[in-house]
């Protein structure tokens, strides 16, 4: 137990020391990122339930480096305190926390009233964190869509507003902006971006927040085709693109490959997996898997067995052997039992203390 908390607490202070010498940029900040995951500990009666601090134990030792916390619902006292015990564990066990907003309301209706609720509700939560907790980064919305696909002018109205609250607050605080279209990386060029806001200021995007779904009778991977490969790093380039263009950074903030906790994957899906997440490596993106309840039983306080095969693919894919065919990888699974093969058994050793009985799978 103590040599992965000696090694947490050598990380901090790494942090700290560069954090003192040079002020954290949002280029240096989304290479500390590298890969996360979507969580819902404050965002359903579940998740809160369920949240342990050595929760965030087992994700850093699989690999996790930040995790994007979703938020609902509005602003009161008791979530304030239990978002501060989520990014007080983060921060104890080396984990970047992302709090990510869903606006529901504003994004259903984006009047007047709904956007200064969603500045409320920012300052709120901006004025109870301060300048405290430098790493820990806002994501303004979660996924803008609905109305707000056809009212770009009150999309970035909002997001001048609140961005300049919150760095009114604290003026090196991280804050993501996302594009329409549910963070479509094509319409990042409609974003208006504050100028010389480079520092603080980056975009989340994503493709594939529940894997490739079938849209006009056809799916976007099958087995992996050159077309198909090409179609996804053609969106993947457009964020790169626009990342070179603006002298902005970016991160993906979730994709996954579907339906995964009840099933061993396929050979599809880890193919798709793989080839996804050595893409986003290759043009250094980072970003975060969706959502954590796939993967991670929180009633037993473990890696969920099924999925894990997929899991260490898409944390630590091998980008290094070409296809053996075109449109075609071969992917072996982790072998249990292999030291620090798979998540499993990262969190074996000193996980909660459970009543011993089987995963759930629901």
């Amino acid at each position: 137990m103590l040599k992965p908390l000696i090694a947490v607490a050598m990380l901090l202070a790494g942090t700290s020391a560069f954090a003192a010498d040079t002020p954290l940029t949002a280029a240096h900040y989304a290479q500390q990122l590298g890969v996360g995951m979507d969580v819902d500990w404050a965002r359903t009666d579940r998740g809160i339930r369920e949240f342990d601090p050595l929760v965030v134990r087992d994700f850093y030792e699989a690999g996790i480096r930040h995790v994007r916390i979703r938020v609902a619902d509005n602003m009161t006292e008791a979530r304030l305190i239990h978002l501060r015990k989520l990014v007080e564990a983060c921060e104890a066990y080396g984990v970047i926390p992302i709090i990510a907003y869903q606006a529901d309301s504003f994004k259903a209706d984006p009047d007047a009233k709904n956007e200064a609720q969603l500045v409320v509700w920012w300052k709120t939560v901006g004025t109870f964190f301060g300048t405290d907790h430098p790493t820990l980064g806002f994501d303004v919305i979660y996924e803008p869509a609905d109305k707000l696909n056809h009212d770009l002018s009150a999309l970035n109205r909002a997001y001048e507003n609140v961005v300049r609250t919150l760095h009114d607050i604290d003026p090196q605080r991280m804050i993501f902006i996302a594009p329409r279209m549910r963070a479509a990386p094509e319409d990042l060029p409609s974003l208006k971006l504050p100028p010389h806001s480079q520092n603080f200021l980056l975009a989340e995007w994503h493709i594939f927040p529940w894997g490739p779904l079938k849209a006009n009778g056809k799916y976007p991977w099958t087995s992996g085709t050159a077309a198909e490969k090409a179609a996804i790093r053609a969106r993947i380039n457009t964020a790169v693109r626009w990342q070179q263009k603006t002298g902005h950074t970016s991160w993906v903030g979730g994709w996954a490959v579907g339906e995964s906790m009840k099933s061993a994957p396929t050979e599809s899906q880890l193919a798709f997996a793989r080839f996804m997440a050595c893409e986003l490596n290759k043009v250094k993106i980072p970003y975060a898997i969706n959502t954590d309840t796939q993967f991670y039983d929180g009633e037993e306080g473990a890696w969920r067995p099924a999925p894990e095969p997929l899991l260490k693919v898409m944390i630590t894919p091998d980008c290094c052997k070409p296809d053996a065919k075109s449109g075609h990888h071969e992917v072996k699974s982790p072998v249990r039992g292999e030291q620090n093969a798979t998540p499993t058994a990262a969190s074996t050793a000193g996980s909660k203390a459970r009543p011993a009985s089987s995963a759930s799978q629901g």
